[in-house]
């Protein structure tokens, strides 16, 4: 009986610690450099960063392609999985860059001299909607590899968007200097 306690134990144990060193991981996300001087923040965090990813996935591009002579459907599959390749990075950037604005939004947060309870909860319902826009783009990125449907990378940048507006707005709040710098 005593073997089957122990087996048991080690069954359970094992699972727990994956998915706790899993939770550490996803959850300390500190490889982002900050503190970034106030003035950067525009140039660094504005969303006109992707506006080339918004057409990547475009299919008038692809029918461009198929419409040159001698194109194959090799050349076609190579012509979608580099664009899925460059959406992705462009994807990691836009991972990090949420990451960072979210982490600069917590650090004013405790900083302020205002209670900004609020903005809590909406960090966490920005940071459920990203991750979860970017669990469904990646699907659907891989479906786009396989010669289906593209993506809405309009989706991806509405969370950015959304931190990035309160940021602005705690950071004028903090230092009303930096109101024109952001606006």
């Amino acid at each position: 009986m005593e073997l089957l306690v122990v087996a048991a134990t080690v069954l359970c144990a094992a699972p727990a610690a994956g998915f706790a060193l899993l939770a550490k991981r996803l959850t300390s996300r500190d490889h982002t450099n900050l503190p970034l001087p106030m003035e950067d923040w525009e140039g660094i965090f504005s969303p006109s960063r992707y506006r080339a990813m918004e057409r990547l996935l475009d299919e008038s591009d692809q029918d461009f392609l198929r419409a040159q002579p001698g194109v194959s459907a090799k050349v076609e599959k190579k012509f979608r999985k580099a664009r899925v390749t460059l959406f992705r990075a462009y994807m990691h950037q836009l991972s990090d860059d949420f990451h960072r604005v979210c982490k600069a939004l917590k650090i004013l947060m405790v900083h302020a001299q205002a209670d900004r309870h609020d903005l809590a909860g909406l960090i966490l319902k920005q940071q459920c909607q990203f991750t979860v826009t970017m669990m469904v783009t990646e699907v659907r990125l891989t479906l786009y590899g396989w010669g289906w449907a593209g993506v809405d990378a309009q989706a991806l940048l509405a969370p950015l968007t959304a931190v990035r507006t309160q940021l602005q707005a705690l950071a004028a709040i903090a230092d009303p200097s930096l109101g024109a710098v952001s606006a």
